[in-house]
Parts: structure tokens; sequence; C-alpha cells
């Protein structure tokens, strides 16, 4: 899931938590603010790959009642290493969406984002974070107003640091991912593990269950998004929560996602 895809969920929970009460509809004229800028710069080195192919997706803002998302085209976007080795995103054409093809990936380093739009240069740095494997999914029956699946993934904390994690669960039944976040604060060094349960989950689904290493920066950037997609109402508003992306031409006209690296393991599972 893209950031913009984010910011509108979140946005559409919260608002439909704050009203579910109410019966009449109405139609709520919505202030227009100006489009800004949206990057969704996940860079994800998948174990078992060499990481070449890596994708950038430019955006704008727009209405609450669009229907679709304006992308942005013909933006110059590179990331270099710490190294100086310069990576090109080239944009398959009307797409908003740039491709690069010979990225190198090194955990540990650095990296630069730049993107160019126009006469504005935003830029954001980031690390590229390791993750452990995924070492085995279990399955369990609960009994929880009815017999509901429980579908487990175990992996196991290295002990060594601080460790910031983000899940992604995907499945039919889902219309989008089901995102959780981790740390090893109080279960450093110990087997952890991330739970999925649904209703709908039943015998002969397949589900795909990733873990990516994150940054204590993006840990915290995504716990602002998930708290704003629960429908809390005094959780920040989606809109407000700002990224690493900064704009070095004017600051004012700042811009909203984030650039990460990670490295990303994954196993897909059968439901028994």
């Amino acid at each position: 899931m893209n950031t913009q895809s984010f910011l509108r969920i979140a946005f559409s929970l919260t608002f439909m938590a704050l009203f579910v009460a109410c019966e009449k509809v109405v139609d709520i004229d919505l202030d227009t603010a100006e489009p800004r800028l949206v990057v969704d710069a996940a860079i994800s080195w998948e174990k078992g790959t060499d990481g070449a192919i890596q994708r950038i997706k430019l955006s704008t803002t727009t209405d609450y009642y669009a229907t679709e998302i304006p992308t942005v085209s013909g933006a110059t976007v590179y990331v270099t290493n710490t190294a100086g080795q310069r990576f090109d995103f080239i944009e398959r054409p009307g797409t908003g969406e740039y491709i690069c093809t010979d990225f190198v990936p090194e955990l540990h380093s650095t990296y630069e984002l730049r993107v160019v739009v126009g006469d504005q240069t935003y830029t954001a740095t980031e690390t590229l974070v390791p993750v452990p494997e995924i070492s085995r999914v279990e399955q369990r029956v609960l009994n929880i107003f009815g017999d509901n699946i429980e579908v487990r993934f175990y992996f196991n904390d290295d002990g060594n640091a601080p460790n910031f994690y983000l899940t992604e669960i995907t499945t039919g039944f889902l219309l989008f991912p089901s995102y959780e976040i981790l740390d090893n604060q109080y279960t450093q060094g110990n087997e952890l593990f991330q739970p999925f349960i649904h209703s709908d989950l039943e015998s002969g689904d397949e589900i795909r269950m990733s873990l990516s290493g994150i940054s204590q920066q993006f840990y915290s950037f995504m716990g602002l998004i998930l708290a704003s997609a629960s429908g809390d109402p005094f959780s920040t508003p989606p809109a407000n929560i700002r990224g690493n992306i900064v704009n070095q031409t004017d600051a004012g006209n700042y811009a909203l996602g984030y650039f990460r690296l990670s490295e990303t393991d994954t196993a897909v599972y059968r439901v028994e």
C-alpha cells in the first residue's frame, strides 16, 4: 500500500468513527487545500533477491471525495549511497511510477533520496535496516465468540541493539493489507511473533506475511499513521503527519510521505 492510500484510509476511518451514530446522510462542504507532493519511496530488499529493481511513486494530495489520485510525471528522481554511487529512477511514461533496475542494497548503509519537481527539490536520508528471518508459522483455533482461526509467524530478535519492525499481512478477503509495528524494548534477544486473526479466515485461504526492519524514526511515523487509522478521535489528523521528506527550495511547501529502506522476509501460508 502506498503513502497516499494510507492517508486516505486513515482519514476515512477516523471520519466514519466520529459519525457512525448519525442516521441522516449529509454532504459536507470541505475546504480544498493546495495540492502537496506525496512521495511513496519504500525501498525493500527481499531476502534471497539482489534487490536491483526498486520503485518510487509520486502523486499529489487531492479532494477528499476525489475518485482518482493525481500522479506526478516529469520529475527527476535518484538515490545516492555513501560512496557517491547514483541510482536513477526512470518514469514509466505518464504513470508517476519511477523504476530503478540497478539498485545496490547494502545493510546499515545510508542513502539519500533526491526528487526534483519543477523548481522544487526534495531530499530525504535513511539507513537500510536488516531483518531476521521468519522462522516458522503456526495455526490454532481460538474460541472467541465462536471458533476463530489464528495464524502466527515467529522470528528471533538478534538482541544486539534496539530493533524496530513493520509487519504486513495480506489475504484475499482484505481490501487493504494489515499493518503492525513492533519493537524489542522488553523482548531484546527473544523469539517474537505476530498474530493474525479474522472472523473471515477459513481453511484454504492463503496468507502472505512480511517482516521488515525499520528505523526508529519510521516506527514513530507509522505509529501515528496506524493510530489515525484506528479511528481514535484524539489522534493526529492524517494530513498533519509529516515524514522525512524535506523541501530544500521552500520549507513551507513540504511534501508528505516517507523514504525508508528495509530488508524484508516473506512467508506464504495456506490455512489448514
